[in-house]
């Protein structure tokens, strides 16, 4: 078949493939193309995971949105609305740590989406600032999308007991081989929230070896610096998302109700331009970096 596409600059790059600006050729729109080898049989098996799954989750406005996948004789491409803003690793890697008023709307937003996810049965399994993406520079918070859903699985029917995601970000639960559900997904939002507040994941290590462990047995420790300068509110919002026990752990309805979050949220017209028209930037996913 022809290609409906016409590829340009090359976005990133990652060990499954790259990410390059496209040009639908019947309409002169441009997206962004996830490019996969077909070769490479494991990268294909998540690419199309992620198409079943992004279909799925279609019309949030947090979520970034496919728009077409197709195939030729050696790779299956995947098409995306294209944004240009980074991801949330590189803004927090500039900014460094960010004030709470921001922490919570950036964790409002992402919240939102996970939890329009667990209503279709979808969790994300790999939730970190890398699969989070800003639209632009000068849109708020509240535009921020999040991607990457090549290791998401439905849990509506079945437990599941293999080890997906990031190591800083990676729930307790997953690492003792006795199965898991949706509620790994409420941990990633606190370490993703403890790491915009702090700069550095709350359990980390030399190896992952020894981040497993530390996530396994380690308690929270909200002691040292920046600690003492954040509120109380936010330290209680950490300590029921890192609960190691999940059937502790706060539901994504009572992180929305919290009053950290609550306070900073009550008048979204004020905390930045929110601009509905802004496309997505997919981003590859190469190699992991988890702000620590």
């Amino acid at each position: 078949m022809d290609n409906p596409y016409s590829f340009a600059r090359q976005l990133g790059s990652g060990v499954d493939g790259t990410v390059c600006v496209c040009t639908e050729n019947a309409t002169g729109y441009q997206y962004a193309c996830k490019t996969i080898n077909r070769s490479n049989s494991a990268a294909v098996l998540h690419a199309h995971a992620e198409i079943v799954m992004l279909e799925r989750l279609s019309g949030h406005p947090n979520i970034i949105t496919y728009r077409d996948h197709f195939e030729d004789e050696d790779k299956l491409h995947i098409v995306m609305d294209l944004c240009e803003g980074g991801d949330l690793c590189d803004y927090l890697q500039e900014k460094g740590p960010l004030p709470e008023k921001d922490a919570a709307r950036i964790l409002r937003a992402v919240v939102s989406a996970v939890a329009f996810c667990h209503e279709r049965g979808v969790m994300h399994r790999d939730i970190k600032p890398e699969n989070i993406l800003l639209p632009c520079r000068n849109s708020g918070y509240e535009n921020l999308k999040l991607a990457d859903f090549g290791a998401s699985a439905d849990f509506s029917h079945d437990r599941y007991s293999n080890v997906e995601g990031t190591p800083c970000y990676v729930a307790p639960e997953v690492l003792t081989g006795t199965g898991y559900d949706e509620k790994i997904d409420v941990w990633s939002l606190g370490v993703l929230f403890h790491v915009i507040l702090s700069g550095y994941a709350p359990f980390y290590g030399d190896s992952e070896a020894d981040i497993f462990r530390n996530i396994k047995r380690r308690s929270l420790n909200l002691n040292r610096s920046p600690w003492h300068e954040i509120s109380a509110g936010a330290k209680d919002l950490l300590r029921g998302m890192l609960q190691k026990n999940p059937h502790r752990r706060l539901k994504l309805a009572q992180i929305l109700a919290h009053p950290c979050i609550q306070d900073f949220v009550k008048d979204r017209s004020k905390n930045g331009r929110i601009d509905q028209n802004q496309s997505y930037f997919l981003l590859m996913d190469s190699n992991p970096r988890c702000c620590c």
